[in-house]
């Protein structure tokens, strides 16, 4: 780290220290009793429990926590939570857990699947999914799971899950709609206007209820090559919720999102040449449709949560449709000491893509592909003892081409005693190769304008799996402390893998043949790597004053490939060292205010898509706001992002983050 690192974060850990000095010596400010409450969670088991005895790692944003600071999206607000990495920059970020790449992470709305990348092949456009998420305003809380959960929520979540809670049905109406502008320092940079609405309350009084959110935001390009591309956000639905009793709930939901990006030559696009096309400008529209139906309800001593849901998914810049229709129902029984959830989960997937480059005889090229997959599972949570419990769970899923899989899990939670709690366990995680990858007369178009590849399927390809261990230890001196150190070493194996099986030595050439077809370069995706992901997550929290709190964590993490070319040297692209910490001042009922440091390592070098890429240089950004609330229906949140004007660019880190800007949100509220 650089000395003017260090001293700008001196300089903030000054600045932090003071606000809580002034606020120790404020005696006009109100002194509010604290109460601690446990914080409930659900996407640990599929049902309410206290964090506490969850069994996983797992990390909680309330709605608090959120709307004090200037969020500009669910991605922002996830850079505060241990073992979360967001990658990249400009237009293409992403969110990895753990050392594990984005592709790994399950997102999910109210614990249904937001499965969006096969609209965005070769992972295009990175940081779609984070578009298709709710406003800020419709979140009640964000639960971060890091570690596998493929026994609860199947393939993908072998790194872990981040599932967006959003606000009930409520017995009376109330809303909220927020105006929010973010003003660029640099003005080669682009500005951004958000408005964002909700509004939820009874049709018939304890029986029908009705929500609605909306959600509109554009993000000016930039005029620096490498940086953001022009966004556009449009989204809104609506819910409807029948309570016909006080065991039974069942909510009828529609969603509709869009999202456009407008890159042009001379502005977030470089003139220069670099390959056998010229640059142009690109134009991506992306849609996304959703239709679901949840039942929630006990039937004598069973707990049931059962869901339908079709996502209808489109990029018609390159005349791609996807669609997934999901069935997954959840049941709990109560015993004396033991608690046994169990269920099953059927998916349908379907792809229309008009993009595939191999014509097999002068055939017309296959476009259309689909599979079905179903799973069991269950899982039981057996308290031994009054203080500790042994959660055991088995998922079998059966998929059309890849046959059964088994993923199993033991974890244990021992409360010690009042102030501790230590959890451990192994977990297992799978992902199923994509729907492209597995046909062998297919071919994915790659090369970026400046060379025409294809990326050809493999019939032969294995799912990817991986085994987790962990253990965690967290104290809590029911006061005004709490910390907590996690250990965790994930073994991963059949990692899937571009090999460059034909590479031609003149661009434009297309030197290369594929079953009839010229190319520059020819990949077959294998199966070919093992590897293993170690490191500790390190939490503490510290209410200095009723009035005064501060909260830091500490994330370790070290990849490596156990096999290949490239034994030995690291996996992905991931800091080694990450250290966050926010300090928060409740000034008086009106005034508020909070800093915070955000400080990345230098990344390891780390596997491109088919060679070793070098990593980036560290970094550290620094934020401050204040609130005020001048009446009961009305809050104002300014703020100052990258308070030091920490320049990232891309030719030192090869995507583009903003400089200095300032933030501006009103919310009126009823």
């Amino acid at each position: 780290m650089s000395n003017t690192i260090v001293r700008q974060s001196l300089l903030t850990i000054s600045v932090l220290s003071g606000m809580m000095a002034v606020a120790h010596a404020a005696e006009t400010q109100t002194n509010k009793d604290a109460v601690q409450l446990d914080k409930i969670v659900v996407t640990a088991s599929g049902f309410e429990q206290d964090i506490k005895k969850a069994a996983a790692s797992i990390s909680v944003l309330t709605q608090e926590q959120i709307n004090k600071k200037a969020y500009r999206d669910v991605t922002d607000a996830l850079k505060d939570v241990p073992g979360v990495v967001v990658t990249g920059g400009g237009s293409s970020s992403d969110i990895s857990i753990r050392g594990m790449g984005s592709a790994y992470t399950v997102i999910m709305v109210d614990g249904k699947k937001v499965n969006t990348r096969s609209v965005r092949p070769n992972s295009d456009n990175s940081g779609i999914e984070q578009g298709w998420l709710p406003n800020i305003g419709a979140i009640e809380r964000i639960e971060v799971i890091r570690g596998p959960m493929s026994g609860l929520y199947g393939s993908d979540a072998m790194g872990g899950v981040i599932n967006i809670i959003t606000k009930k049905n409520v017995t009376e109406w109330t809303g909220s709609i927020k105006l929010d502008t973010t003003l660029q320092e640099n003005s080669d940079s682009g500005n951004q206007y958000q408005t964002n609405a909700y509004i939820a309350g009874p049709l018939i009084a304890n029986l029908l209820s009705f929500k609605a959110n909306g959600l509109y935001s554009q993000r000016d390009e930039d005029k620096i090559y490498g940086g953001y591309s022009k966004q556009k956000i449009r989204a809104g639905g609506a819910a409807f919720s029948l309570t016909p009793n006080d065991d039974h709930t069942i909510d009828l939901e529609y969603q509709r999102s869009i999202q456009n990006r407008d890159a042009t030559v001379g502005k977030s696009i470089s003139p220069v040449q670099t390959g056998r096309n010229k640059p142009a400008n690109s134009l991506t529209d992306y849609y996304r449709t959703e239709y679901s139906l949840t039942h929630r309800g006990k039937i004598g001593a069973v707990e049931t949560h059962s869901y339908i849901q079709r996502e209808e998914n489109e990029n018609p810049s390159r005349n791609m449709e996807a669609t997934n229709t999901t069935f997954n129902t959840i049941n709990k029984i109560n015993f004396d000491r033991h608690s046994l959830s169990f269920g099953g989960m059927y998916l349908k997937e379907e792809l229309d893509d008009k993009g595939n480059q191999l014509s097999v005889g002068g055939a017309k090229p296959v476009s259309n592909l689909d599979r079905y997959s179903w799973a069991l599972f269950a899982e039981n949570a057996w308290n031994i003892v009054d203080d500790f419990t042994l959660t055991t769970s088995l998922r079998l899923d059966k998929d059309e081409k890849f046959g059964d899989h088994w993923s199993p899990k033991v974890y244990g939670v021992w409360g010690l005693n009042d102030n501790w709690v230590i959890k451990g366990g192994v977990s297992t995680g799978y992902k199923t190769p994509a729907l492209r990858a597995t046909v062998a007369e297919w071919g994915q178009a790659t090369g970026g304008g400046q060379s025409k590849g294809v990326i050809v399927g493999n019939p032969d390809l294995k799912p990817e799996k991986s085994v987790n261990y962990e253990v965690s230890f967290n104290w809590d001196n029911l006061d005004n402390l709490t910390a907590g150190l996690t250990l965790f070493n994930s073994e991963f194996k059949d990692k899937i893998t571009e090999v460059r099986t034909c590479q031609g030595k003149n661009v434009g050439a297309l030197e290369c043949d594929w079953l009839g077809e010229k190319f520059d370069f020819v990949s077959l995706r294998e199966n070919v790597d093992k590897a293993s992901m170690r490191g500790a997550e390190a939490t503490f929290g510290w209410k200095v004053l009723p009035n005064v709190n501060l909260s830091a964590n500490y994330t370790f993490t070290d990849t490596e490939q156990k096999s290949g070319v490239n034994k030995g040297k690291p996996l992905n692209e991931m800091p080694k060292h990450m250290f966050n910490t926010t300090a928060d001042w409740e000034i008086n009922d009106q005034f508020s205010s909070w800093g915070r440091i955000n400080y990345r390592s230098k990344t390891s070098d780390y596997l491109s898509r088919t060679a070793m890429a070098k990593g980036k240089p560290a970094y550290t950004m620094v934020d401050v706001g204040v609130n005020y609330k001048p009446t009961q229906n009305i809050a104002v949140a300014a703020g100052i992002y990258n308070l030091f004007d920490k320049e990232i660019d891309t030719a030192t880190y090869n995507y583009v983050l903003d400089g200095r800007r300032y933030n501006l949100g009103v919310t009126y509220s009823f």
